[in-house]
């Protein structure tokens, strides 16, 4: 049982990486100029973050809720980008 504070380490990592790209995305959201270009690098660094959380979220470890919180960061600020794409899409009449 040597090899299990290694994988326990190596787990807390990845919990708060997954953190921090929620955060990241989060932040980098409100100083995105805006426009169609600008919405779909939003979506994309969402998509990014999510598959980081998901990743993260399925390794056991104390810090779990981490990884939970940095998730729902990143779907919140993909379901808002997507919102705000549809909303300017529609404006634009496309």
């Amino acid at each position: 049982m040597t090899g299990e504070p290694q994988h326990q380490n190596q787990n807390q990592a990845r919990h708060l990486i997954a953190l921090g790209a929620g955060i990241v995305v989060l932040l980098a959201f409100f100083v995105n100029p805006g426009g169609v270009v600008g919405y779909l690098v939003m979506i994309a660094l969402g998509i990014v973050a999510a598959f980081i959380g998901h990743s993260a979220a399925r390794r056991q470890g104390p810090l779990l809720w981490a990884a939970i919180i940095g998730l729902v960061l990143a779907y919140i600020e993909l379901i808002t980008a997507l919102g705000l794409l549809v909303v300017r899409l529609s404006r634009l009449g496309v």
